[in-house]
Protein backbone atom coordinates (compact mmCIF):
# COMPACT_ATOMS: atom_id res chain seq x y z
CA UNK A 1 0.00 0.00 0.00
CA UNK A 2 1.24 3.57 -1.05
CA UNK A 3 0.28 5.88 1.43
CA UNK A 4 -0.08 9.53 0.76
CA UNK A 5 1.76 12.14 3.31
CA UNK A 6 -1.37 12.83 5.22
CA UNK A 7 -2.16 9.31 5.55
CA UNK A 8 1.92 9.23 6.80
CA UNK A 9 0.84 11.95 9.34
CA UNK A 10 -2.39 10.39 9.97
CA UNK A 11 -0.84 6.79 11.25
CA UNK A 12 2.15 8.69 12.84
CA UNK A 13 -0.54 10.10 15.26
CA UNK A 14 -2.53 7.04 15.85
CA UNK A 15 0.38 5.33 16.54
CA UNK A 16 1.60 7.93 19.17
CA UNK A 17 -2.26 7.75 20.56
CA UNK A 18 -2.09 4.27 20.65
CA UNK A 19 1.18 4.17 22.73
CA UNK A 20 -0.10 6.94 25.49
CA UNK A 21 -3.21 4.39 25.46
CA UNK A 22 -1.13 1.12 26.50
CA UNK A 23 0.67 3.48 28.86
CA UNK A 24 -2.24 4.91 30.93
CA UNK A 25 -3.74 1.40 31.11
CA UNK A 26 -0.73 0.28 32.33
CA UNK A 27 -0.36 2.77 35.17
CA UNK A 28 -4.10 2.68 36.02
CA UNK A 29 -3.49 -1.04 36.67
CA UNK A 30 -1.08 -0.43 38.91
CA UNK A 31 -2.83 2.19 40.47
CA UNK A 32 -6.34 0.71 40.94
CA UNK A 33 -7.63 -0.18 43.91
CA UNK A 34 -10.09 -3.07 42.79
CA UNK A 35 -8.52 -6.16 41.45
CA UNK A 36 -11.02 -6.80 38.85
CA UNK A 37 -10.69 -2.91 37.61
CA UNK A 38 -6.85 -4.20 37.64
CA UNK A 39 -7.59 -7.29 35.22
CA UNK A 40 -9.55 -4.75 32.99
CA UNK A 41 -7.42 -2.24 32.66
CA UNK A 42 -4.95 -5.00 32.14
CA UNK A 43 -6.59 -6.73 28.79
CA UNK A 44 -7.23 -2.96 27.45
CA UNK A 45 -3.78 -2.19 27.69
CA UNK A 46 -2.66 -5.69 26.02
CA UNK A 47 -5.47 -4.30 23.10
CA UNK A 48 -4.05 -1.14 22.70
CA UNK A 49 -0.85 -2.75 22.04
CA UNK A 50 -2.20 -4.68 19.39
CA UNK A 51 -3.81 -1.43 17.70
CA UNK A 52 0.01 -0.12 18.14
CA UNK A 53 1.04 -3.31 16.47
CA UNK A 54 -1.53 -2.84 13.64
CA UNK A 55 -0.66 0.57 12.84
CA UNK A 56 3.00 -0.19 12.92
CA UNK A 57 2.31 -2.77 9.85
CA UNK A 58 0.34 -0.03 8.25
CA UNK A 59 3.00 2.31 8.16
CA UNK A 60 5.11 -0.49 6.97
CA UNK A 61 2.92 -1.25 3.90
CA UNK A 62 0.68 -4.01 4.76
CA UNK A 63 -2.91 -3.58 6.07
CA UNK A 64 -4.04 -6.61 8.31
CA UNK A 65 -7.17 -7.32 7.74
CA UNK A 66 -9.20 -6.84 11.08
CA UNK A 67 -13.24 -7.70 11.33
CA UNK A 68 -15.46 -5.77 13.70
CA UNK A 69 -16.16 -7.31 17.06
CA UNK A 70 -19.67 -8.19 17.43
CA UNK A 71 -21.04 -5.93 20.36
CA UNK A 72 -22.54 -7.81 23.39
CA UNK A 73 -25.84 -6.95 23.60
CA UNK A 74 -27.39 -5.80 27.13
CA UNK A 75 -25.19 -7.28 30.04
CA UNK A 76 -27.09 -9.80 32.40
CA UNK A 77 -27.59 -9.47 35.79
CA UNK A 78 -25.00 -11.94 36.52
CA UNK A 79 -22.53 -9.82 34.50
CA UNK A 80 -23.22 -6.86 36.33
CA UNK A 81 -22.95 -8.30 39.52
CA UNK A 82 -19.35 -9.72 37.82
CA UNK A 83 -17.93 -6.05 37.68
CA UNK A 84 -19.02 -5.05 41.34
CA UNK A 85 -15.84 -3.89 43.28
CA UNK A 86 -15.15 -4.94 46.71
CA UNK A 87 -12.97 -1.18 47.20
CA UNK A 88 -13.79 1.21 49.55
CA UNK A 89 -15.63 4.21 49.80
CA UNK A 90 -11.96 6.09 49.18
CA UNK A 91 -10.65 3.65 47.16
CA UNK A 92 -13.87 3.69 44.68
CA UNK A 93 -13.20 7.22 44.54
CA UNK A 94 -9.49 6.99 43.27
CA UNK A 95 -10.91 4.13 40.74
CA UNK A 96 -13.65 6.01 39.31
CA UNK A 97 -10.76 9.17 38.28
CA UNK A 98 -8.99 6.61 36.57
CA UNK A 99 -12.04 5.33 34.53
CA UNK A 100 -13.00 9.11 33.84
CA UNK A 101 -9.81 9.92 32.42
CA UNK A 102 -9.43 6.60 30.47
CA UNK A 103 -12.97 7.18 29.05
CA UNK A 104 -12.21 10.59 28.27
CA UNK A 105 -9.66 8.93 26.30
CA UNK A 106 -11.23 5.92 24.61
CA UNK A 107 -13.65 9.37 23.61
CA UNK A 108 -10.93 11.22 21.90
CA UNK A 109 -9.02 8.38 20.22
CA UNK A 110 -12.23 6.80 18.58
CA UNK A 111 -12.79 10.45 17.21
CA UNK A 112 -9.01 10.19 15.90
CA UNK A 113 -10.31 6.89 13.92
CA UNK A 114 -13.04 8.48 12.79
CA UNK A 115 -11.23 11.29 11.16
CA UNK A 116 -8.93 8.74 9.41
CA UNK A 117 -11.55 6.55 8.49
CA UNK A 118 -12.53 9.55 6.01
CA UNK A 119 -8.80 10.49 5.10
CA UNK A 120 -7.75 6.91 3.45
CA UNK A 121 -8.00 6.27 0.31
CA UNK A 122 -7.18 2.85 0.20
CA UNK A 123 -10.79 0.58 1.38
CA UNK A 124 -8.86 -2.31 2.93
CA UNK A 125 -7.23 0.54 5.02
CA UNK A 126 -10.61 2.32 5.66
CA UNK A 127 -11.77 -0.87 6.70
CA UNK A 128 -9.26 -2.09 9.25
CA UNK A 129 -9.26 1.63 10.81
CA UNK A 130 -12.94 1.40 11.03
CA UNK A 131 -12.73 -2.41 12.49
CA UNK A 132 -10.37 -0.69 15.26
CA UNK A 133 -12.60 2.25 16.03
CA UNK A 134 -15.38 -0.03 17.06
CA UNK A 135 -12.75 -2.18 19.42
CA UNK A 136 -12.03 1.77 21.04
CA UNK A 137 -15.84 2.26 21.15
CA UNK A 138 -16.05 -1.38 23.24
CA UNK A 139 -13.17 -0.36 25.19
CA UNK A 140 -15.68 2.88 26.37
CA UNK A 141 -17.90 0.27 26.94
CA UNK A 142 -16.29 -2.00 29.32
CA UNK A 143 -14.94 1.29 31.21
CA UNK A 144 -18.68 2.68 31.06
CA UNK A 145 -20.58 -1.02 31.89
CA UNK A 146 -17.85 -1.04 35.13
CA UNK A 147 -18.48 2.91 36.45
CA UNK A 148 -22.44 1.76 36.08
CA UNK A 149 -22.48 -1.67 37.62
CA UNK A 150 -20.52 0.32 40.65
CA UNK A 151 -22.41 3.60 40.82
CA UNK A 152 -19.32 5.60 39.66
CA UNK A 153 -21.37 7.61 37.36
CA UNK A 154 -22.63 10.95 38.82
Amino acid sequence: MNLTQKEKNLLKDIQNEEKLCAEKYHKAAENACDPKLQQLFEDLEQAELNHYDTITQMMNGTVPVLKPQASKKNQTTQQQEDLKSTATRSQKKSDKYLLSDLLGTEKYVSSVYNTAVFEFSDPQARQTLAAIQQQEQQHGKRISDYMQANNLYC
